[in-house]
């Protein structure tokens, strides 16, 4: 068997925005109304995502490394602490109004852009090896380490970095017109901090259990 080839640096391709639409896609999926169907179609975006983000980076998946990637979390940690979140509220506040199986049925498409976003971000910060070929046993350890920073990003232990505030400007809006922009950009923004909490709990279980080998 010839050896296998490794890269001197990592040189990775510009981003495309598919994350983003195969995350929608994901979502959408989760909605098919087919018994066992919505997991098949994940099983596909999901191994587009780990080819994808591979590739960018000049890397190669085996068929083992990408399968172990892209099967959906027949045991999500996320969503267990959903439903033990939901479930609670579901009993006490928001009985009519039922959120836990849309709040589940998101969690999907959350567990498909941490894929991608910390696939990403593995390969571009802590691997270590400059082997070309992901094999098997580097994927099991890198898809641990995603599925625990799901459940990390939510812990109030996770601090992520800052964001830096613009100066301020002279505000002539009314209280009104104020308490609505307030409210708009704060929900806009939180993908954006989710992101970053992921980031900063990824970031903090390589420094405690080390990079995949």
């Amino acid at each position: 068997m010839a050896a296998e080839t490794s890269v001197a640096t990592t040189v990775r391709a510009p981003t495309t925005g598919r994350l983003a639409i195969l995350t929608g896609l994901s979502l959408a999926a989760a909605t098919i109304p087919v018994p066992f169907l919505p997991d098949r179609v994940l099983f596909r975006i999901r191994g587009a995502i780990a080819q994808d983000v591979a590739s960018r980076f000049g890397l190669s998946l085996t068929s083992d490394a990408r399968r172990i990637l892209a099967e959906p979390a027949s045991e999500s940690p996320l969503r267990d602490v959903l439903k033990g979140t939901l479930g609670f509220l579901g009993k006490t506040f928001l009985k009519r109004l039922s959120p836990l199986a849309a709040v589940l049925s998101a969690s999907g498409a959350i567990e498909v852009f941490a894929l991608g976003h910390l696939f990403e971000r593995y390969v571009d910060r802590h691997r270590g090896t400059k082997t070309v070929r992901i094999h098997h046993d580097e994927a099991r350890a890198l898809r641990k380490l995603i599925d625990s920073s799901l459940v990390r990003a939510l812990s109030p232990s996770v601090k992520p970095e800052p964001v830096a505030l613009l100066p301020g400007v002279e505000d002539l809006r009314d209280e009104f017109t104020r308490w609505i922009d307030t409210v708009l950009l704060a929900g806009s923004s939180f993908p954006a901090y989710f992101e970053r909490r992921l980031d900063a709990a990824f970031d903090q279980l390589v420094a405690e259990q080390g990079a995949p080998a």
